[in-house]
C-alpha cells in the first residue's frame, strides 16, 4: 500500500511539470515611440529707454561717423564683386583730382583698385554705417559732408536725405542741410546709407576703361552737453542682456531733494514670467567724515555710510512716456526703501512691459499725477557718503508658481 502511494505522488509531480511546459497565452504589444521631455527656457532682456535727473534728459552727447573701412558695402547694381557682398569697404585708389578732405575720414571703395570694366552700363554701390542716438535731437548741432566719384544719393533709416547728380563731386565736400537729417534720426540704432553711382567708363575714342570710384563723408552730431556731468555719464540702451558698464545711475554730487525718473522695459521670451527689480550688493561707504556729519551724530571713525537710507523709490507700469498718470498700476512706493525688492511684475511672453522708476533723495509722496520729492528729511549725516550697488532684473516662470514673492528671491553671488 505504501508503494502505491509513492507512485501516485511521482505521477502527480510529473503531471504538474508537464502542465507547466505546455501552457500558452494570447498576447499583444503596442509601443508608443519617440517620447520626449524638453525643458523650457526663460530669457529676460532689458531696455533703458529714458532717464531724467532734476528735470534734465539723458541724451547722447556726440556722434561722429566717417568713411573708413568699418563701413559696409551692402548692395550693388552691376558691380563685379556683387556675389561677395556684403563686405567691408577698403581704402580707395585716390585720383589726383580728388582734392576733398575732412579730418578722420578716408576715401573708400569696394575694391582696390577699381575692378569694374563695363562699357554698357553704370555701376552702383551702397555704403552703409550704423550709429546710435538717444534722447532729444531738437537742440543738436549736425553737419554732414559728402564727396564722391561720381554721383551719390544719401538715405537715413531708409528715408531720402539728399543727392548730387553731377559727375564731379570730388573736389570739395557737399554740405547737406542739417534740417534734411535731424527729423529722420531714430531713438536707438540708425543706419546711414550712401549710394554711389560710378558712371559708365568711356576712354579715348569710345574705348572702355576702368573708371575709379570713391566715397568720402563725415557725419557729426553734437548734443551740446557742455560739461554737464549727468549727460556725459548717463547711459541708455536698446533691448539686450545686461553687461559690465550698463548702469542705470551714475551721479557724483547728490543733494537733498535731488530726483530722477528712469524708464526700463522688460521682455520675457519663451514663457510668461514674474519679474522683480532688486538692489543688491549694496555698499554704503564714508568717503570722509566732515564737521556737519559729526554734528549730526556720525562717528569720525565710521567706515559705513548712511546714504542708502535716504534714497527712496516709486515704481509703476508706464505707457513709455516716463510720466506717472493716476490709474497706472503702482508696483512699489512711493517712498519705498532702496533695499526693498520692487515687484512682482507680470510679464507676458514676447510682450514689452514698461516700468517707470522714480527715485528721490529724501521723502517721496504722490500728489495726483505729481511725484513729490522732499529733501528736508535727508540730514547732514549723509554728506560725502558713497552708495554703490547692483540693480538686478530677475524673472521666474509664472506657470506652477502662483506663490512667487520678490522679497524671497535669493540672488546668486
Amino acid at each position: 500500500m505504501k508503494r502505491i502511494l509513492i507512485s501516485l505522488s511521482i505521477i502527480g509531480a510529473v503531471a504538474a511539470i508537464a502542465t507547466g511546459v505546455t501552457i500558452a497565452l494570447f498576447n499583444d504589444t503596442e509601443t508608443s515611440t519617440g517620447n520626449i521631455f524638453v525643458a523650457g527656457t526663460m530669457d529676460l532682456k532689458v531696455d533703458h529707454l529714458a532717464q531724467t535727473y532734476n528735470g534734465a534728459d539723458c541724451k547722447t552727447c556726440s556722434v561722429e561717423i566717417v568713411s573708413d573701412t568699418s563701413n559696409i558695402v551692402a548692395t550693388t547694381t552691376g558691380g563685379s564683386d556683387g556675389p561677395n557682398l556684403p563686405h567691408n569697404a577698403v581704402l580707395a585708389w585716390v585720383h589726383s583730382a580728388w582734392t576733398a578732405t575732412t579730418s578722420g575720414a578716408s576715401w573708400i571703395w569696394t575694391t582696390y583698385p577699381t575692378t569694374d570694366y563695363d562699357a554698357t552700363h553704370d555701376v552702383y554701390y551702397t555704403f552703409e554705417k550704423t550709429f546710435e542716438w538717444w534722447g532729444p535731437v531738437v537742440d543738436v548741432s549736425l553737419s554732414l559732408g559728402v564727396g564722391s566719384d561720381n554721383s551719390y544719393e544719401v538715405y537715413l533709416n531708409g528715408n531720402f536725405v539728399s543727392q548730387d547728380v553731377n559727375e564731379n563731386n570730388f573736389a570739395v565736400l557737399d554740405n547737406i542741410p542739417a534740417g534734411n537729417v535731424t527729423p529722420l534720426i531714430n531713438q536707438g540704432t540708425n543706419t546711414l546709407q550712401i549710394r554711389v553711382k560710378n558712371w559708365q567708363p568711356v576712354g579715348w575714342q569710345g574705348t572702355p576703361y576702368t573708371n575709379p570710384g570713391g566715397l568720402l563723408y563725415k557725419l557729426t552730431i553734437n548734443g551740446n552737453c557742455g560739461d554737464d556731468w549727468f549727460k556725459r555719464h548717463c547711459r541708455l540702451w536698446g533691448l539686450k542682456d545686461l553687461a559690465q558698464g550698463d548702469t542705470f545711475w551714475n551721479f557724483d554730487d547728490i543733494k537733498p531733494g535731488d530726483r530722477g525718473i528712469n524708464v526700463i522695459s522688460l521682455h520675457a521670451y519663451d514663457n510668461d514670467a514674474y519679474a522683480c527689480l532688486i538692489a543688491n550688493h549694496i555698499v554704503d561707504a564714508e568717503e570722509t567724515v566732515v564737521d556737519p556729519e559729526i554734528a549730526a551724530g556720525d562717528n569720525i571713525a565710521s567706515v559705513v555710510g548712511e546714504l542708502s537710507q535716504y534714497i527712496k523709490f516709486f515704481a509703476w507700469e508706464d505707457d513709455n512716456d516716463g510720466v506717472y498718470e493716476v490709474g497706472e498700476l503702482i508696483i512699489a512706493g512711493p517712498d519705498s526703501p532702496f533695499a526693498t525688492a520692487i515687484g512682482k511684475i507680470s510679464l507676458t511672453e514676447s510682450h514689452t512691459e514698461y516700468i517707470g522708476l522714480a527715485w528721490c533723495a529724501g521723502t517721496q509722496s504722490l500728489n495726483g499725477n505729481n511725484i513729490v520729492c522732499d529733501g528736508s528729511s535727508m540730514g547732514d549725516i549723509a554728506q560725502t557718503d558713497i552708495l554703490s550697488a547692483y540693480f538686478t532684473a530677475y524673472a521666474e516662470q509664472q506657470r506652477n508658481n502662483e506663490a512667487f514673492d520678490c522679497s524671497k528671491v535669493i540672488l546668486r553671488p
